[in-house]
């Protein structure tokens, strides 16, 4: 028996990790077997299950609260991507719940993106729409990262294209492909290139679409996106289909129908063979139409993509018109009008922009308020600097009769600064313990997430799963070299020391931000190790960074660089 080399080094892993796993004990045991379940998702689902269900067991056992939420949001994502939408959709209304009572607001927002997304994928777009504009809500108040805030414009997009409200779609699109240029995330521009090619499709500018489609088929094939490209091929073919080429369009099919069912979702086959029905009812081969879409319908019945099902009803009703059954084309037109009257009917497309206009209405509400806060501000300052200068004129012509008052009120003011000068020492010695957790926090943040980050290239470059591991990566990176993290430190040190960086700048203009952070963590009196996790460089590279930083300030060798720090 031969195995390709890809297989092996797969097996090879499995095998490691289930020795692993026979090892461990509480939470460590509960990722290995996360990780066997996500090495089997996306290329055998059912061998994938026993593994699922094994986390969901020991976080059960152990009576963890934030892993049963963590690997119950794991049992919706399996369900999705076995296209068993009813039963995802329940599941993440159970980890909503979950989150929320453990107060964690970012998972309740992935939460709700999740089901918004399964509800979409059953055809309920008003809902769908309702808890993806929920879930922005929710995100712009807790200040959610871009990426996240990205994300919901991207799902947005496809909700607003699916009900052919192309330019609204488009909008939410352009917004969340700002952002993914300015993170770099090459795989979600791809993805939303492809949104953009389906809305110019819909839209009969067939020409524009498929150079979008073709710009991003290569990388598709490079990373060995299998799925998504499946969906780019059948995208092609129903683009020609429309133009009556249908020779290519049944080669785009076959090509989509060929991947998807080797590497796809249930559902893709599904579309694939309706598209296909599709062009044999145009033709005339009435029989063949039947098979393929009586296929696609049990497909759709069976995930409960009830908005697929609406255009299966509609073809199946063409074939029987043309086979001369024309009862039976009746029966299937009229259950085909029923199903498209109630997912699309105007009341409910209504109801859906009213909740855009809702959303936009309250966003910019939120912006007049804050210009209002601003302008009242700007008033209280101007009245109290008009109060400050009526005082002044009354404090001079006064200043005689009230000489007696004026020193008892210096010498009681001299009691409350010394209670307030004990108490700024006190505040002070807090805060420089403050600083030093935070930065002692940073320190060991950084370090395990680098080696995170090591693990995970590991297991990236002998993995199907690249995209996925690569996302985490992605967010690692994102984290370590956030800026925000930095601001917060620069915030307590400069609660601690003030006026140490102007008066660092004042006397070495020449200086560079980086060289402001070292100094600020030596002033600190951290390790190198400390240093070099903080500014996320290796211990070598903090010398070279003393060494430069010396020269900078021209100090000779027997002079203390620490010790100059510490004296500024």
């Amino acid at each position: 028996m031969t195995c390709n080399l890809a297989h092996c080094q797969n097996q090879k892993k499995v095998d490691s990790l289930l020795q692993v796993a026979t090892k461990q004990t509480d939470t460590t045991q509960i990722i290995t077997y996360a990780m066997l379940w996500a090495e089997y998702l996306y290329t055998d689902p059912p061998s994938s299950k026993p593994y699922l269900d094994s986390t969901i067991v020991l976080a059960k056992r152990l009576n963890n609260d934030s892993f049963i939420a963590r690997t119950t949001n794991y049992l919706g994502v399996y369900y999705n991507m076995t296209s068993q939408y009813e039963k995802s959709d329940s599941i993440y209304d159970m980890v909503v719940d979950m989150y929320t009572k453990l107060g964690d607001t970012i998972q309740v927002c992935a939460a709700l993106n999740n089901k918004a997304n399964t509800l979409r994928s059953l055809g309920r777009y008003k809902e769908c729409l309702e808890v993806h504009l929920n879930s922005l809500k929710l995100k712009e108040k807790i200040g959610d990262t871009e990426e996240s805030i990205a994300a919901s414009y991207w799902n947005i997009g496809n909700i607003h294209g699916d009900i052919e409200n192309y330019e609204i779609s488009n909008e939410y699109y352009n917004k969340a492909k700002v952002i993914y240029e300015e993170l770099k995330d090459i795989d979600a521009l791809a993805s939303i290139k492809v949104n953009m090619a389906i809305n110019l499709q819909n839209q009969f500018q067939f020409e524009k679409s498929k150079s979008l489609f073709l710009e991003v088929e290569p990388y598709y094939i490079e990373q060995n996106y299998n799925n998504d490209l499946a969906g780019i091929y059948d995208n092609l073919g129903w683009g020609y289909a429309q133009q009556d080429s249908l020779d290519l369009a049944e080669y785009y099919y076959n090509k989509s129908l060929d991947i998807s069912q080797q590497y796809g979702e249930t559902s893709l086959i599904g579309l694939t063979l309706r598209h296909l029905g599709e062009l044999y009812n145009k033709k005339g081969d009435y029989r063949k139409a039947l098979q393929y879409m009586e296929d696609a319908l049990q497909i759709a019945e069976t995930t409960g993509t009830r908005k697929k099902m609406i255009g299966d009803l509609l073809e199946i009703s063409k074939a029987y018109a043309g086979l001369g059954r024309f009862k039976k084309a009746y029966e299937y037109h009229i259950d085909y009008h029923k199903l498209h009257d109630e997912i699309l009917n105007k009341e409910n497309i209504e109801r859906m922009n009213e909740l855009e206009v809702q959303y936009q209405t309250e966003k910019k509400e939120k912006e007049l308020i804050i210009k209002q806060n601003e302008i009242k501000l700007l008033e209280e300052r101007k009245q109290k600097a008009e109060n400050e200068k009526l005082f002044l004129i009354i404090s001079l012509i006064g200043a005689t009769a009230l000489a007696i008052t004026i020193i008892y009120g210096l010498r009681q003011k001299m009691k409350r600064n010394k209670v307030e000068r004990e108490k700024l020492d006190k505040d002070l010695g807090f805060k420089e313990k403050e600083l030093t957790t935070h930065a002692l926090h940073l320190a060991h943040k950084n370090e395990v997430l680098l080696d995170l980050k090591s693990q995970l290239e590991e297991l990236k470059t002998d993995s199907k799963n690249a995209r996925q591991y690569q996302k985490i990566i992605n967010n690692i990176n994102l984290d370590i070299n956030n800026d925000s993290n930095w601001e917060q430190f620069r915030s307590y040190f400069e609660d601690v020391h003030k006026d140490f960086n102007s008066k660092v700048m004042r006397y070495y203009p020449d200086l560079s931000n980086n060289d402001l952070r070292l100094m600020s963590l030596l002033k600190m009196n951290l390790s190198s190790k400390e240093i070099a996790n903080i500014l996320n460089i290796s211990v070598e590279g903090v010398k070279k960074a003393r060494y430069r930083l010396r020269k900078k300030l021209n100090l000779n060798t027997e002079e203390s660089l620490q010790q100059l720090v510490i004296e500024l």
